[in-house]
């Protein structure tokens, strides 16, 4: 098989045969699986793609479909939360992308790897942003971070969608008074009410998917909300930890053990394969040990701990409920030797009773 032209990471069919190759060559890659059609007449490298993240395939799949729609159609929803770079569920269905279709004339359609909802979007919601996917930049027209925002808390399920909203405001890609305002002009769209209640729960003080989503979710089956990235000070006023979640009332320390929190502010690691793995084994034995020595150190200052990785945050909720509840039901306040130190609270949360420290 001839060698392919310079082409771009994403490119037409028109663009391949403008860099000289046959009408044949193109069909023949594409029948091969040599090339990756992605919507009609638009390609990726078969082997180009398969390198690519989960998110930067579907980065591709979004840029490949606004190519071959009309303007007045954007990235949206969980497709504009991807080219934001947010948090998305964990069931995503990555080939599918969501676009808006701003002629409200038209319906709701779906299509093979294609959802286009209908909805009203005013010059203030829309924009282009520029993302780069396999070293190729290119503009995508989609919606605002807050519309982006406010359509998902409405679309998600809750834990999903306030994961999505803590990141991005923790980004300041957006404010919450911007979200709102978006709730507000969508009061009487589908699940209106649902991304109403579930911006009362954003927190842009929680660090990570897990931590959001976890407590959200506990907290809809009935678990008081924990307040947020607390420091642990010792009985001299020296920080000793900054937890995940911390229950003031019974002195309890909940950790939810996302894999990358192990490795913040690490290095990379060698590019030698046996020499990585090396590494990567010297910094999970050094990590271990250090959260051992905090976790020590917290017990002897007389908290209780409780710490969960994703599985039991979501497969086995319901059992990390009652766990946590019977941790609460041990715990005593009176025992606890330290003092916390807490972050602002969000001005639009109700400020939670704290013990003066």
């Amino acid at each position: 098989m001839p060698r392919d032209p310079d082409l771009p990471p994403l490119f037409s069919r028109t663009e391949a045969i403008a860099a000289g190759m046959t009408r044949h060559q193109v069909a023949n890659r594409v029948r091969t699986q040599a090339w990756r059609a992605l919507r009609r007449d638009v390609y990726c490298r078969t082997a180009l793609y398969d390198e690519l993240s989960p998110r930067d395939q579907h980065l591709l799949a979004v840029l490949a479909t606004l190519r071959t729609r009309g303007d007045d159609e954007l990235a949206s929803h969980l497709s504009a939360a991807c080219v934001l770079d947010l948090p998305l569920p964990l069931d995503h269905p990555d080939e599918v992308v969501t676009l808006t279709c701003t002629d409200i004339s038209r319906s709701t359609r779906h299509y093979p790897r294609l959802l286009v909802q209908v909805a009203s979007t005013g010059d203030r919601e829309r924009t282009v942003r520029h993302v780069s996917v396999a070293g190729h930049r290119e503009p995508v027209r989609m919606t605002t971070a807050a519309r982006t925002v406010a359509d998902n808390l409405r679309h998600l399920h809750t834990p999903d969608g306030v994961a999505l909203a803590d990141a991005a405001l923790r980004r300041e890609l957006t404010s919450h008074e911007a979200v709102s305002a978006a709730l507000d002009r969508q009061s009487d769209w589908p699940y209106a009410e649902r991304g109403h209640l579930a911006a009362r729960l954003v927190d842009p003080r929680r660090e990570t998917w897990l931590e959001s989503h976890s407590f959200v979710r506990l907290h809809l089956l009935g678990l008081p909300m924990p307040e947020p990235q607390v420091v642990i000070r010792d009985g001299k006023g020296e920080p000793v930890a900054r937890v995940d979640g911390w229950f003031d009332d019974c002195a309890l320390v909940l950790e939810a053990d996302g894999r990358e929190k192990y490795f913040l502010g690490e290095d990379g690691l060698p590019p030698d394969l046996d020499a990585g793995a090396d590494e990567l084994r010297r910094r999970l034995a050094r990590s271990m040990e250090q959260q051992s020595r905090r976790e020590r150190t917290l017990r002897d200052l007389g908290v209780g701990i409780e710490r969960w990785g994703t599985n039991d945050a979501v497969r086995h909720t319901r059992d990390l409920l009652a766990r946590l509840q019977a941790a609460r039901a041990r715990g005593d306040r009176s025992r606890f030797r330290g003092h916390t130190t807490y972050l602002p609270s969000p001005p639009w949360l109700e400020p939670a009773r704290r013990r003066a420290s």
